[in-house]
């Protein structure tokens, strides 16, 4: 069975990146954004661009029947994670592969909950470089889909990703340890999104700054002890090979979670540190530079919801 429906959901950077390739090769009607009436009214109002061009997406209620899609892709934020998997009940069906494209470790996790785990294929996206100003986005690489089965998957849907994949020109992996490289990228958020996001900083501040650098490392390596506990298998090489990676990146470049500071937006703190602290306690492993950013990046978060009124 092809994959020739996709609905998305979550119209932020990576849905209007993603949304705006697979249309290069699918129909209008193939593609469309899940949301609920009040945004689907806002989305119909509103002009999205990609790169520069002026997008024509097709937005469906979250409530409307209109058949069910062949393929999921949740590209929410993670706060927003609960109600977008209650959005898309409507859209899925037995034969729905569920993807989600979110950083972590636990949303795959989060939407079995819901529906049926077999159906969700773990998934990573890396390597694409997509900024966001309202609702214009700017990208010169889309990156790579990686994902895999685990042993409660069926080896068709991860044959019908791949075709489908092909299909739209997306470059994509299929790993056998999905597990340890969503691991490998959760550590490189842990360090350089958090870091970034506190000092509101590019990437050439930990390039240039061995005090940022310092900083990010701290988070890094808690983050790795965590793994070491629950034996991801992740070795100290694959953990310097993130030091290495960050110098290669744009100078001017900013993580997402930077651009939320900046924009005044709720980051995803919970689901970095917030989740690592939590297994750090199953483990009784403590994380104090974690705790820390933790706490702090909440404190920017209240202060955007105080209307300071300066006489």
């Amino acid at each position: 069975m092809d994959i020739k429906k996709v609905s998305i959901i979550g119209c932020g950077a990576l849905g209007i990146m993603y949304a705006s390739h697979m249309l290069k090769k699918l129909s209008h009607d193939q593609v469309q954004f899940i949301a609920n009436q009040d945004r689907v009214d806002k989305y119909q109002n509103t002009e999205f661009y990609a790169n520069g061009e002026r997008q024509s997406f097709h937005f469906v209620s979250a409530d409307a029947c209109t058949g069910p899609s062949d393929l999921i892709i949740f590209t929410v934020k993670y706060g927003d994670l609960n109600e977008a998997i209650y959005q898309v009940k409507n859209h899925i069906a037995e034969n729905t592969i569920i993807l989600s494209f979110l950083n972590g470790i636990s949303s795959e996790t989060i939407i079995g909950e819901t529906y049926n785990p077999a159906k969700i294929i773990t998934s990573m996206v890396a390597g694409m470089d997509a900024t966001r100003t309202g609702y214009a986005v700017n990208f010169a690489n889309i990156g790579y889909v990686a994902f895999g089965a685990l042993s409660y998957n069926d080896p068709q849907d991860i044959r019908r990703l791949a075709s489908f994949f092909e299909h739209v020109q997306m470059n994509y992996e299929i790993q056998d340890d999905i597990m340890k490289s969503i691991w490998w990228k959760y550590i490189l958020n842990i360090g350089v999104n958090q870091a970034s996001a506190l000092l509101k900083a590019p990437y050439g501040l930990f390039q240039t700054s061995e005090h940022a650098e310092k900083i990010m490392v701290m988070l890094i390596h808690e983050a790795y002890e965590v793994s070491c506990k629950l034996n991801v298998g992740i070795e100290p090489e694959e953990i310097d090979n993130i030091l290495e990676i960050i110098k290669t990146l744009s100078p001017h470049g900013k993580t997402s979670m930077c651009q939320d500071i900046e924009a005044k937006r709720p980051t995803e703190i919970d689901m970095f540190a917030g989740t690592l602290i939590e297994i750090g306690k199953q483990h009784n492993v403590v994380l104090p530079v974690n705790t820390f950013v933790f706490n702090a990046i909440k404190a920017l978060e209240s202060m955007f919801l105080i209307d300071y009124v300066i006489e």
